[in-house]
């Protein structure tokens, strides 16, 4: 898994089968057209389900305490969800499905998560280890990859 940042603030409003995961040692199975449920410290969360077709729009939500991280992916990673959390505070994980996104340029995979309040954050591998660490600025969408 590798990761590379870049950053910028470009316009993403052109941006828009069963899997498992394994976060924090527990196994996550999911299935990609039905909703489900499952615990994350101590909490229960009911997930809606993944879209089938390209997302066309995305609301992105930076200032001058938050900030944007759009993980361009493969077609290959389509419906396996990306955990990240601050370093700080691994505890806080939150996570998105890499989905296609469809673009004045056609379809592109990436996790996208739309507003962040700034920091370091970890990035997950598909395995719950730390892959890397990425840093999300105020006001900025930050690009990077992630597969």
């Amino acid at each position: 898994m590798s990761l590379a940042e870049t950053t910028g603030s470009p316009s993403w409003e052109d941006t828009a089968s069963s899997d498992s995961h394994r976060a924090g040692g527990v196994e996550h199975g999911h299935d990609r057209h039905d909703g489900h449920v499952h615990e994350h410290d101590g909490h229960v969360h009911t997930e809606a389900k993944a879209p089938t077709v390209p997302s066309r729009a995305v609301m992105i939500d930076v200032g001058a305490t938050k900030g944007a991280l759009i993980l361009h992916s493969t077609a290959a990673l389509e419906g396996i969800e990306v955990e990240i959390h601050p370093v700080s505070e691994p505890s806080k994980r939150t996570h998105v499905w890499v989905l296609p996104r469809e673009g004045r340029d056609g379809v592109i995979f990436a996790a996208i998560f739309p507003s962040l309040t700034t920091g370091e954050y970890c990035v997950l591998g598909r395995d719950g280890t730390v892959a890397t660490t990425v840093d999300v600025p105020p006001n900025t969408i930050t690009h990077a990859a992630w597969d």
